[in-house]
C-alpha cells in the first residue's frame, strides 16, 4: 500500500500473472483446442495424470482474458464438455458450456 497526497491509504493493485492454465480431459482432441487459441494465445500443453494441462499466455490487452475465456467457452460448448477448469494467480474455476448458451438466449 502507499500513501495518497491526502494523507489516508491507497491500495494498489496486485500484478495479475499473464498466463492462464487450462485442464481438459485426456481424451479431448487437444490439438483442436490449441489451434483455436494458439493464433493469439501463444502456450504450451502437455498431458499429465490423464489430464491436459494447456497454458495460454495473455498478451497485455486489458480484454485478452475476457475474450480468451470467451473462445475457450465456445470450444467447450462445440465438444459438448459440461465444463473445464482453469487457473488464474493461483486460483482454480470451472468455465461451464452452458453460460455461453444461457447468454445467447438473453
Amino acid at each position: 500500500m502507499r500513501r495518497s497526497q491526502a494523507g489516508g491509504m491507497e491500495s494498489t493493485a496486485p500484478h495479475m500473472s499473464d498466463t492462464i492454465r487450462f485442464e481438459l480431459p485426456e481424451y479431448v482432441n487437444v490439438d483442436n483446442f490449441c489451434e483455436r487459441i494458439r493464433s493469439r494465445w501463444p502456450g504450451s500443453a502437455r498431458s499429465e495424470d490423464e489430464i491436459w494441462r494447456v497454458t495460454a499466455r495473455l498478451r497485455g490487452n486489458k480484454n485478452d482474458l475476457a475474450l480468451l475465456l470467451r473462445v475457450v467457452e465456445g470450444y467447450v460448448a462445440e465438444t459438448g464438455l459440461q465444463a473445464i477448469r482453469y487457473h488464474v494467480d493461483g486460483r482454480a474455476y470451472v468455465l461451464e458450456a452452458h453460460a455461453r448458451e444461457t447468454a445467447a438466449a438473453a
